[in-house]
């Protein structure tokens, strides 16, 4: 909405930490304000907004911007777990970190009244602008390759629209989207969330500029390749000593929000001629969820999968060592933080009067009193400290390297934290006329288990042809379709099988999908679907069946089934042969949560998962199958149906036999004719 905001200052009050900024009231500036943040917008009562003025204006001493914003602190009843760590910030000397204040907020409007908001944090957000990240600034119109190469602001792209051209991954999972400049116009759907600008057109002005966009992302992926690929190269790219500082004031403070949403960024300046700018991690923002939040005080997480590689580089000039160097600087600053009379001794006494009144106004029910969270918080911060002095030397051999060899040479290297395994199912190369076996340890063993690594690995990858190995000749299903109800939240699902024979070495499914747009599949069967709608995802076998699986999302009631029966009325088997047990159903789009298969005589045959019929001995017995749905007064309905299943060894057709030895007789002799008449001209 649209109005003005009044900041009333009593005459000669300084804050604590700005003693020498102006600070004199401000008399209604024309504003705009709006809700802001994803957790704190949605689900609490006190809400955060963000405020954009008409003209700039030096609100505070903070300096000249039209921006700013209002955090509510709901998750932090200290309310100033953001200020401490502004103030950490510039102690620690980032470049740009977002400094604020406390006030008390009052809202009036004709219809709305007058109302005592709570104690709020007015702040300073994050933006590319001369007073905050003081980088170059990219227009519409920029296409020119050496300007295009600054400035960008990237953040965590985990909050933003999945639609939103503003977000992109990068070939290892890391999820970023481009804050500043924003490439979304609206017109794909762009959300906007949380942290500084926000994602999308309210939080920005979006535009639209391929050129702009596309370097800035091919960059973040050749940055991310020389990291991991390229050893100690990727120090040329990436400024080391505010990721150090960044690293650790994270880690530190057990930050939950720590390089998983929106609130992580890094940026990048122009280019010059002679130089490629570098990226720099920051500014520090959105700490609500760390300090004492976090109940335990012990742990390094490593944090994000871009701080393995660089966990790994301890030589000389590496980030390991740079952490080294930039420890006793924070811990000293640290130290001032918690002292009798220090810096948080001091905010806590200034908030303490708004502490009070936005406490009965939130937390009216709970009486723990805001000195306890203040003191709570300190004592947390001093063990953290002496954990920290006891512990910061495993940061030395906190990562391993493991490198995957594919015919002797390098596939791909990846780094692993010690509470971190593998499997031998790590992603792997296809070669034709082969079947991959798994990776080998050091001493020729196939790796088949969760194996921790504890040191630094080199594994092997163990291929078979394909006429050396057994192959998936059939696909099990319980039911060659399936229907789900649409939830806004969740937008995959696996489809549940099983290749037979269960023992065939080489399982791989090459999947498909009817509708690429709507659905696509990965190799494991995992589909990601768009909102409602029916795809039919194909599943090929290299030398057996190809089959056929349904799935439908309804966002309304899933309709239960009416009865079921089997697709096959007997079905024969050779003993020690598999086979599969389907149904189909009446409505054929229905919902079954179970299935519970039992064999009458197992000694004949045995039924497992998906349906799968494991031919024992010779015979004959019945197999039957029960389904349990619910119907629209989610009342149980269960249905039941069964199988013949015979076992018997399967005869050769000996006349068949016989014609095909002639004809390969007669083809033998032909091609002997053929060739002497050759032999002889």
């Amino acid at each position: 909405c649209y109005g003005t905001i009044t900041i009333e200052v009593p005459e000669g009050f300084h804050y604590s930490d700005f003693p020498d900024l102006p600070c004199e009231s401000l008399i209604d500036l024309e504003m705009s304000i709006r809700g802001r943040g994803n957790s704190t917008w949605e689900n609490q009562i006190k809400k955060p907004f963000k405020i954009k003025l008409e003209k700039k204006a030096d609100v505070l001493g903070l300096g000249e911007n039209k921006h700013w914003a209002l955090l509510a602190n709901r998750f932090d009843p200290t309310l100033i777990k953001d200020r401490i760590t502004a103030w950490l910030g510039d102690e620690m000397g980032f470049e740009f970190t977002p400094r604020g204040v406390p006030v008390d907020l009052v809202m009036r409007g004709e219809y709305y009244g007058t109302r005592y908001l709570g104690s709020y944090y007015f702040t300073e957000n994050v933006r590319i602008d001369k007073n905050r990240i003081n980088i170059s600034e990219l227009t519409e119109t920029d296409t020119d390759p050496l300007t295009i190469t600054g400035g960008y602001l990237i953040q965590n792209g985990y909050q933003v629209n999945k639609y939103s051209p503003d977000k992109f991954f990068t070939k290892r999972g890391a999820d970023w989207a481009t804050d500043t400049p924003s490439f979304d116009t609206g017109e794909s759907g762009g959300d906007d969330g949380g942290g500084g600008g926000g994602f999308g057109p309210l939080g920005s002005d979006g535009y639209k500029n391929d050129a702009q966009m596309n370097y800035i992302q091919d960059y973040v992926q050749m940055f991310e390749d020389v990291l991991f690929e390229q050893g100690t190269a990727y120090r040329d790219l990436m400024d080391i000593e505010s990721a150090a500082k960044y690293w650790l004031i994270q880690t530190f403070t057990l930050n939950g929000d720590a390089y998983a949403t929106g609130s992580t960024y890094f940026y990048k300046d122009r280019d010059t001629a002679d130089q490629v700018s570098k990226i720099y991690w920051g500014p520090l923002w959105d700490f609500d969820f760390a300090w004492e939040k976090q109940p335990k005080i012990e742990g390094l997480p490593y944090g994000h999968i871009w701080m393995k590689p660089m966990l790994y580089d301890t030589g000389e000039g590496g980030f390991v060592e740079e952490l080294h160097k930039q420890w006793p600087i924070m811990r000293e600053a640290l130290e001032r933080l918690i002292a009798d009379g220090g810096i948080i001794d001091g905010y806590a006494e200034e908030t303490r009067a708004s502490a009070d009144k936005d406490e009965l106004l939130y937390f009216k029910d709970e009486e723990i009193g805001y000195q306890i969270h203040i003191d709570k918080m300190k004592t947390w911060i001093r063990q953290r400290i002496d954990w920290m002095d006891e512990n910061f030397d495993t940061i030395d051999t906190m990562i391993h390297r493991v490198i995957f060899v594919v015919n002797g040479e390098t596939y791909r290297t990846d780094f692993f934290s010690a509470e971190e395994a593998i499997d031998g199912k790590e992603e792997h190369p296809e070669l034709e006329g082969y079947v991959f076996i798994g990776w080998m340890d050091e001493n020729g063993n196939i790796i088949d288990e969760e194996t921790l690594i504890t040191e630094d690995r080199t594994i092997t990858a163990k291929y078979l042809s394909d006429k050396e190995t057994t192959h998936g000749q059939d696909i099990a299903f319980n039911k060659d379709s399936d229907i789900i109800r649409y939830n806004v939240h969740i937008f995959r699902y696996k489809i549940p099988y099983a290749v037979i024979p269960e023992d065939a070495v080489d399982k791989k499914i090459e999947w498909s999908s009817s509708d690429e747009s709507y659905a696509t599949v990965d190799e494991n069967g995992e589909v990601t679907f768009e909102g409602p709608g029916t795809v039919t995802l194909t599943a090929r076998l290299k030398f057996g069946k190809t089959r056929q699986f349904t799935l439908t999302v309804l966002d309304d009631v899933m309709p239960a089934p009416e009865s079921i029966k089997p697709v096959e009325e007997s079905i024969t088997l050779a003993p020690g042969e598999q086979g599969c047990f389907r149904i189909t159903t009446e409505p054929a789009v229905a919902r079954i949560e179970e299935y519970t298969y039992e064999s009458d005589d197992e000694n004949i045959v045995t039924v497992g998962d998906y349906g799968v019929l494991t031919a024992v001995a010779e015979g004959e017995t019945t197999v039957r199958v029960r389904t349990l749905s619910y119907d629209e007064n989610y009342q149980e309905v269960s249905l039941e149906t069964s199988v013949t299943v015979t076992v018997k060894e399967k005869k050769v057709d000996n006349t068949m036999l016989y014609v095909g030895i002639g004809g390969a007789i007669a083809v033998l002799a032909a091609g002997y004719y053929f060739f002497r008449k050759k032999k002889q001209a």
